[in-house]
Formats: C-alpha cells, sequence, structure tokens
C-alpha cells in the first residue's frame, strides 16, 4: 500500500474519532479551509503536515480572540479565575505537545505519523478554543 493512502487513512481514523466525540459538531470556517487543502491531489506528507499546522494557527487566533473577548466581558474575579485555567492549560499544552512530539518522531517510525500528530497537536489547541467561544457565547443567556 502506497504510503500516501495508509498516512491519508491513519489522519481520517484519528479525525473520525475526534469528530464522532461530539454527536453534533459545527462545521467551523477553519475545518472547511483545513479539508480544502487536505484534499489536494498527490499531497505530500509535508504538505499534509502544512495544512494541519495552518489549521492549528489558526485555532490559537481563534483561543487568542475569544480569551480577549471574556476578559473585556467578565467581571474581574471571573477572569482571574480564567486567567490562572488558561496558565494550567498553556502547561498542559506544552507539555502534551513535547510527548507527542517525542511519541510520533522518535518512537514510532515513519514520516507519515507526522501529519498524525500535528493533527493532535491541532486538536487539543481546537477543544480549548471551543472551549472559550463556548464560554463567551453563554454570556448572553
Amino acid at each position: 500500500m502506497d504510503i500516501r493512502i495508509t498516512l491519508l487513512l491513519i489522519f481520517s481514523f484519528f479525525s473520525l474519532i475526534v469528530s464522532s466525540q461530539n454527536q453534533i459538531e459545527k462545521k467551523y470556517a477553519i475545518d472547511i479551509a483545513e479539508e480544502k487543502c487536505l484534499e489536494k491531489k498527490d499531497i505530500s506528507n509535508a504538505e499534509m503536515c502544512n495544512c494541519v499546522i495552518k489549521a492549528r494557527d489558526s485555532w490559537d487566533e481563534e483561543l487568542n480572540k475569544y480569551y480577549q473577548l471574556l476578559k473585556n466581558k467578565l467581571p474581574k474575579e471571573a477572569f482571574e479565575v480564567l486567567k490562572e485555567s488558561q496558565k494550567q492549560w498553556l502547561i498542559y499544552r506544552d507539555n502534551e505537545f513535547l510527548f507527542i512530539t517525542k511519541f510520533y518522531y522518535e518512537v514510532k517510525e515513519g514520516t507519515m505519523w507526522y501529519a498524525v500528530a500535528q493533527n493532535q497537536k491541532m486538536q487539543i489547541v481546537k477543544k480549548r478554543a471551543i472551549e472559550l467561544e463556548n464560554y463567551y457565547t453563554m454570556l448572553d443567556f
């Protein structure tokens, strides 16, 4: 089996697992852009990684956007709790990214795992961005 097909199957499997965890999943523009990027014919492993890294960077921008919106809208005491939570989340993210890199770049063999690693990192950032978006949205209810 061609390594690209194998990688695409593995990547799709991990994406399916993550998306199936939310029964009703909103389709975000970032996800659509990532899917479009990954649809390229004869896409290389490096190009797949770049698509996912771009999506992760976009999710990071969304995360920061909602953090700032919450900062401006939450009562000071509530924001201080969120601020500490975000500091702890950043520690978690950095440690998890370190492990993901170690696991997929050193323990597993082959460049096909690089896109899987990037996808797992992106999913961590995406999850937090959506959490912050949900907090912000719920302020109006």
